[in-house]
């Protein structure tokens, strides 16, 4: 029982880690999708959304049983296989640059040595994803709590009480886009995990849309409350309004945000190159250096240009996991029927 809760757990880490990248944890990505003055209600419904792509991505994942995102693919989109590999990657590669482009923007915080700082942060990256998805939830599971907790310190000394719940309009198309865009990257990931029980699955999935709620509340909250949406990163503003001691921490805990969701980019892109080139090395090369080409065009530019892109895609990419489950669930249902009336015939 304490084994199946924790491996739950340590999943609804891993969804947690896919989506809270520099995008999140910066508030840009909250800026760019819902305006400078969100309305708090956006995250409850985010939260319902993150809880359904989940469990979608999981229950696909128990069914397919594969372990390479390429093989998913397969037998998720059929013929249409090459068409969603170059949305998968378009998406990775995309996710991946903007994780590095904002290394060197927090890197800047202290000393412009870019593109070095991005470099250094996706070699680590890329020896850890080469590992294979153990190495990739292990650090998740640890590096999580610690943005969990910071976000919710930070933004909630920032807010001014009693909270406003109006604010910015509720647009619903916007909350589609920004949660299919963070979750076609999850999905990426989480339809190779295939080892989880259906209630593992809907605990691991419960846990990460609360915890994901939770924190774009926070985030929308402190946005009402300090006008730090013309950053580049609002959340170092927000965290400054707290106090200084609390914006010394924010860079770590953005950094370790960075760096959990440039690991999914990272393995989502090496293992669809991998199945191309042998070599490991050579891989991991070609994946840092696509990245790196991205990230070139600034944190900004990429979160602002290309995530709605990706957003939109994601919206494709979620429907054809739906139909797949839909698909393969009533063929499953046929298959017994047949059997029971085969049966059935035999003993008459």
């Amino acid at each position: 029982m304490l084994k199946s809760f924790l491996r739950s757990i340590s999943v609804s880490m891993l969804i947690v880690g896919t989506v809270i990248g520099a995008g999140f944890a910066s508030g840009r990505e909250v800026v760019t999708f819902f305006g400078a003055v969100p309305n708090v209600f956006i995250a409850l419904i985010a939260g319902a959304m993150v809880f359904a792509c989940s469990v979608l991505f999981l229950f696909v994942g128990r069914r397919v049983q594969k372990t390479d995102m390429g093989e998913v693919n397969g037998e998720v989109f059929g013929k249409v296989r090459p068409l969603a590999d170059i949305f998968m990657l378009f998406n990775s590669v995309t996710v991946l640059g903007a994780m590095l482009a904002a290394t060197d923007s927090l890197s800047a915080e202290f000393i412009n040595i870019r593109p070095f700082a991005s470099i250094l942060l996706g070699l680590l990256c890329a020896v850890i994803a080469v590992k294979g998805l153990k190495g990739v939830i292990k650090a998740n599971a640890v590096l999580v709590p610690i943005m969990i907790a910071f976000l919710c310190a930070c933004t909630l000394r920032a807010i001014d009480f009693p909270l406003k719940s109006q604010g910015g309009r509720i647009d619903i198309y916007s909350i589609v886009l920004y949660v299919a865009m963070n979750m076609i990257l999850g999905g990426g990931v989480l339809t190779t995990v295939h080892k989880l029980s259906p209630r593992e699955i809907l605990l691991s999935s419960a846990v990460a849309a609360l915890v994901i709620a939770g924190l774009l509340m926070c985030i929308m909250g402190a946005l009402q409350s300090c006008a730090a949406a013309h950053a580049d990163m609002p959340m170092l503003l927000i965290a400054l309004k707290s106090g200084r001691i609390m914006y010394i921490i924010s860079l770590p805990v953005i950094a370790a945000s960075i760096f959990t969701t440039m690991l999914s980019a990272f393995k989502s892109v090496y293992d669809y190159i991998h199945g191309f080139i042998n070599s490991k090395t050579i891989s991991a090369g070609i994946v840092l250096i696509g990245g790196l080409a991205v990230g070139a065009l600034g944190f900004t530019s990429v979160v602002g240009l290309l995530y709605p892109i990706t957003g939109a895609i994601g919206i494709i990419y979620i429907a054809f996991n739906c139909w797949f489950l839909i698909r393969t669930r009533v063929k499953s249902k046929v298959k017994r029927n047949t059997r029971k009336i085969k049966t059935k015939v035999k003993r008459a």
